[in-house]
């Protein structure tokens, strides 16, 4: 039975489930937290610690991780097989730099971090780090594998078995250090399992120049995220330091949210056929367009609907203080028409990743120099524009290269009638409802 549903489940759907599941679970475990007998100090100091790890990762986990399916793509087929090894030897190496920059240099690293010189169970929690990081390319060897059923199987076992590793220590009461050591534990047996299923890769290695090839490959996109969190931190920074009121910041970070799963649903349709589009190009662009007009059909009508009712659910949902929220999370959701374009992933399967970091320069600037202007004339919903705005010069940045550089009309992988058709009338309901 499971070998008949692994041929009736695409690796595109696999990888939306799988990034459902990691979604999924993250917002559960803080639900389990917040019902459990933890204190609030106690929550704060595990929120501390996701802060601090996801601090010395972000920067590196996402632009790897997706350089592994391009410069696979890219490569001879003789040497396909040291790219998974290699690109896992370097998660190992730079998880074992991350456990030791938090051993070694604990109140230095967590002064500059968090600003305090101490946070409960670190150690523990770097065990985890070090050994749960290398086993985030193996999403990707199945991807590369063609094994959709593995996918959900490994996503599953991950973010199941982490919800039930941290939530039932707290929730019968063995506190949160148990938890996290229970998260040491599954973080060890999900680093064998993913060394058990990349061993068999395993050729020459370390294999240097290919390490070098992946990691100058992977450089502009580790660039391009350093660059959006930085876009980020500045919308954070520039709340506080226009306003200087904390209601108002609460306000501002309830309303700046897309719509739930969005961005991991259409990360995952990229991801998936950027291995596929290099071996057949008009095939796989014609699919691309196929899946993305596919997301449209249900991302669209679910956004309206959300952004019809926000101004009822919002303060049913956090409270009646966060009415002025419904406002910002509306304009947010303008931010489908720019989202549901891939031009990446295309980009990715083209091994041409230097324009997408120039790119994000661009739209870096464009996003801070309109964030000044509109604060000032439209307070927090012209902030919220401006990320619209910014979004938009990514997509014509990177679709330009496209047409210009490799040839590939936008009309080969988006469905400009349904595209349009949705978008307009998206705007026109956000005008109709922003206008009243």
């Amino acid at each position: 039975m499971l070998k008949a549903l692994s041929k009736t489940l695409s690796t595109t759907l696999a990888m939306q489930m799988f990034q459902v599941m990691r979604t999924g679970s993250a917002v559960l475990t803080g639900v389990v937290l917040a019902k459990s007998s933890l204190s609030t100090a106690e929550i704060g100091q595990w929120e501390l610690l996701l802060y601090v790890g996801t601090t010395l990762t972000f920067f590196w986990v996402n632009g790897l991780l997706q350089s592994i399916s391009g410069l696979h793509a890219r490569v001879p087929e003789n040497s396909r097989k040291a790219v998974i090894y290699n690109s896992f030897f370097v998660f190992c190496i730079i998880a074992a730099l991350v456990f030791l920059v938090l051993v070694a240099g604990k109140a230095s690293v967590l002064q500059l971090i968090t600003g305090v010189p101490n946070v409960p169970y670190l150690g523990w929690y770097a065990m985890f780090l070090l050994f749960n990081l290398p086993s985030y390319p193996l999403e990707y060897v199945y991807l590369l594998r063609q094994k959709p059923y593995a996918i959900v199987a490994w996503g599953s076992f991950s973010f199941g078995f982490y919800l039930l590793a941290l939530g039932i220590p707290v929730l019968f009461g063995y506190g949160l250090e148990t938890g996290i050591k229970a998260l040491s534990g599954l973080a060890l047996i999900k680093f064998l399992w993913t060394f058990r299923e990349i061993s068999g890769f395993r050729l020459d290695w370390p294999d240097w120049p290919l390490i070098r090839q992946y990691t100058g490959f992977a450089l502009p996109l580790v660039l391009s995220s350093v660059v959006s969190n930085l876009m980020l931190i500045f919308d954070n920074w520039l709340v506080n330091w226009h306003y200087q009121d904390p209601a108002v910041f609460a306000v501002y970070r309830y309303g700046a949210r897309e719509l739930p799963l969005v961005p991991a649903l259409l990360f995952a349709v990229g991801a998936s056929l950027v291995p596929v589009i290099a071996e057949n190009q008009a095939r796989r662009l014609a699919e691309l367009k196929r899946r993305t007009t596919g997301m449209m059909h249900i991302l669209f009508p679910l956004t309206a609907l959300a952004m019809l009712t926000s101004e009822w659910w919002f303060p049913i949902v956090f409270n009646s203080s966060f009415r002025d929220s419904a406002v910002l999370f509306n304009i947010y959701l303008l931010t489908l028409c720019s989202r549901v374009l891939l031009p990446a992933a295309i980009m990715l399967s083209k091994g041409d990743t230097r324009p997408v970091f120039r790119i994000s320069l661009v739209e870096m600037t464009v996003k801070i120099a309109l964030g000044l202007i509109f604060i000032n004339f439209f307070g927090l919903p012209g902030l919220a524009f401006s990320v619209v705005v910014s979004f938009w010069v990514e997509k014509i940045g990177l679709i330009l290269v496209l047409e210009k550089k490799h040839g590939i009309k936008t009309g080969d992988w988006v469905d400009w009638r349904w595209y349009l058709g949705y978008s307009t009338g998206l705007l026109t309901l956000f005008v109709f409802l922003f206008a009243r």
